[in-house]
């Protein structure tokens, strides 16, 4: 699916303020391609190795594939969960993601529970829960 990592990629879009000079787009959506392959491993629908092996691939090409990538320091999990809540997949406060059930298998998963992304981020961002 076109939109997969992009609901990640557009949180670090806003959250670099749109500076080139420490994010382009194509990284930002690498970035959440990764991410959201994590949390789909999260919820338990894929293996971690479908997401290594998404992630050697990008690193290969010369990607960035983890947040600690982006220069400059990231706003906290709760500042980044506002700015998923700008996504245009958002409706009546409901989260939609494009998660995937393995390689090829995008879907769209709505009704993403708030509290497990924003655990999840932190978990990413290294803070405790």
């Amino acid at each position: 699916m076109l939109n997969l990592g992009h609901t990640f990629g557009h949180m670090l879009e806003t959250a670099t303020t749109y500076d080139s000079n420490r994010l382009i787009h194509g990284e930002a959506v690498a970035i959440g391609i990764i991410l959201a392959h994590q949390f789909s491993e999260k919820l338990n629908l894929i293996s971690p190795t479908v997401t290594q092996r998404i992630e050697a691939h990008f690193q290969t090409v010369g990607l960035p594939t983890q947040l600690q990538d982006i220069p400059g320091k990231l706003p906290d999990a709760e500042t980044l969960m506002t700015f998923i809540a700008q996504d245009k997949k958002v409706s009546q406060n409901n989260l939609t993601f494009i998660l995937t059930r393995g390689l090829g298998q995008s879907f769209i998963a709505k009704n993403v529970s708030p509290n497990a992304v924003l655990t999840f981020l932190k978990q990413k961002l290294g803070k405790p829960n």
